[in-house]
């Protein structure tokens, strides 16, 4: 292969090598501070022979390449995976006094007696451990007890917290299939729990917040403004469903709501990786395409307003990710070059896997990664073969069956179902939770501006949510709603990613329903099916999981 041809299949094979060198060093379980200088030599000498052969054009400098990406891999996550000597798992079964930084706002969660607790996220400062005190590393969930909501510490993200306690190690029930709750924590730098001594914490409240911290408890003060307002008009089950799907999260949503959502594919609705997420960008887009504003301009305003959402929503790593592969799809394609689009999905998954490679094994990055990188492969293809549909039909049917087809083995690994009803309730259900998301953020402003308007919007939510929850239920109980798939092995899966791509490059050419540069002729064809793409963009078949821990 010579020099410049066929970058998209080079970065492709570059992203594949980092990917199976990161599989590699933790299935062999590779220690970084015994392989430290083996990785050292063998990335000094990979990276001298590919500068030789670059200078002498050789056909096969990519070989070189590609070693380097698969010892670049094994070095990145064994760097990663090993624990520091301070950090404060290595006091598993001690009991400690721990002082920290609250990094998230505080979660109310119940146990199953009933009994309710507070779970602080810490960032950990000192441990003070057999009559000694020592800097320590590493980040915790601290658990109190509470007796009642009326007795709740206020605390803020950036205040000092310390407790007292048995240092114990993360521990889950794991979920359906084959995902380690575990693990997952520990890919968001969680490596143990403290349990308070009789439910009783120290905080003490910063006097001087950094700029970050004081963004993020403006987020808090919002999110905490929605839920109060909306607790006032409705049950409190509608009011964390519907805040679920403004902000994420799983909190307080009745169990047959959220086993119908699951059954029917759309459990992404309440993941904060979502549908809330597109629908403000959609709504972005429509504003700046009236403006007929330039496609770096459209560009731009998008991934500006994601970002704010994403701040809003707390940086929680499925926000996070998922803004950065809706913001990457959409430069591509609104500059109307599909083949950019692709070379720069493929060039994020590298970056965020050499940043934090522990992301490979966590299923919100690889649905994310996968239905992204299926809306841009394989939904144009499906688009052209449904001609005889309206538009928003074909952009619809072919955006969720893109998504299904490239997570279709992580789905099965991981849960042993598909669901077949996806396509049903993305064409009836999906438009109320729209109306919902819309709805529910306009009320927000209004409790601000006109408190008796906001309540009524909040109770036309509320409304709104009790016909969704019926209509999601009806399709739930259809005949083959979901079906059993056995588990997709490595070399299974390989061979069908790679059937995939095969079948992506039948014809590249991007279908009009993406994009265009008519604007008057083709305006409402574009906002209607970009607001389709938003939609679709972060895991739309299925969503985050929920960690039981």
């Amino acid at each position: 292969m010579k020099t410049g041809q066929r970058q998209l299949s080079f970065l492709i094979v570059l992203l594949l090598a980092l990917s199976f060198g990161i599989l590699c060093s933790a299935y062999f379980d590779v220690h970084f501070s015994i392989a430290f200088p083996y990785f050292l030599i063998l990335l000094l000498l990979g990276g001298v022979a590919s500068v030789i052969l670059i200078l002498k054009k050789s056909p096969t400098t990519w070989i070189v390449f590609v070693g380097l990406f698969f010892i670049l891999g094994m070095f990145r996550f064994s760097a990663a995976y090993e624990i520091p000597a301070s950090d404060i798992s290595n006091n598993v079964g001690n009991d400690v006094k721990v002082t920290g930084i609250i990094t998230d706002p505080p979660r109310i969660t119940s146990d199953t007696d009933g009994s309710q607790r507070i779970r602080y996220t810490a960032e950990v400062k000192t441990i003070y451990a057999h009559g000694k005190e020592h800097v320590g590393s590493g980040r915790l969930f601290i658990y109190a007890h509470i007796q009642s909501m009326d007795e709740l510490p206020s605390a803020h993200i950036g205040d000092q917290i310390t407790a007292e306690g048995k240092i114990r190690r993360p521990h889950g029930y794991r979920n359906p299939g084959q995902i380690d709750t575990v693990f997952l924590l520990r890919s968001q730098g969680i490596t143990a729990t403290l349990h308070a001594s009789q439910g009783v914490v120290s905080l003490t409240p910063t006097e001087k917040p950094s700029i970050f911290q004081k963004i993020m408890r403006f987020a808090d003060t919002v999110r905490t403004h929605y839920i109060e307002n909306m607790s006032k008009v409705m049950p409190h089950n509608d009011a964390a469903a519907i805040f679920a799907m403004l902000f994420g999260g799983y909190e307080g949503i009745r169990p047959e709501l959220l086993e119908a959502f699951t059954t029917t594919g759309i459990i992404h609705i309440l993941s904060v990786s979502g549908s809330h997420i597109s629908l403000i960008a959609a709504a972005t887009a429509w504003l700046v395409t009236i403006l007929r504003l330039s496609p770096w301009v459209r560009a731009f305003s998008v991934i500006t307003v994601i970002g704010a959402y994403v701040v809003l929503a707390g940086l929680v790593p499925p926000a996070v990710r998922s803004g950065i592969m809706g913001s990457v799809a959409f430069v591509g394609l609104v500059i109307g070059r599909d083949r950019d689009a692709q070379r720069i999905l493929i060039i994020t998954g590298l970056m965020m896997l050499l940043v934090s490679p522990l992301l490979f094994f966590h299923i919100s990055f690889q649905l994310s990664f996968l239905s992204t990188a299926g809306l841009l492969f394989i939904a144009p293809i499906l688009f052209r073969w449904m001609k005889g549909c309206s538009v928003f039909v074909a952009a619809s049917l072919s955006i969720t069956i893109s998504a299904q087809l490239a997570t279709f083995p992580v789905l099965a690994w991981y849960f042993n179902q598909i669901s077949l009803s996806s396509l049903l309730s993305n064409l009836i259900v999906v438009p109320l939770v729209d109306i919902i998301i819309v709805f529910g953020l306009l009320g927000g402003i209004a409790a601000w501006l006109i408190p008796i308007l906001g309540k009524l919007v909040f109770a036309f939510d509320s409304l709104l949510l009790g016909i969704t929850f019926e209509l999601t239920r009806w399709i739930a109980l259809l005949p083959a709603s979901k079906i059993w798939v056995p588990s997709v092995g490595i070399g299974t899966g390989l061979c069908y990613y790679a059937f995939l791509y095969i079948f992506s490059k039948r014809n590249e050419r991007v279908p009009h329903f993406v994009y265009s540069h008519k604007e008057k002729n083709n305006r409402s064809l574009r906002l209607r099916t970009m607001y389709i793409f938003y939609f679709s963009i972060c895991c739309p078949t299925g969503g985050d999981v929920r960690p039981l821990y």
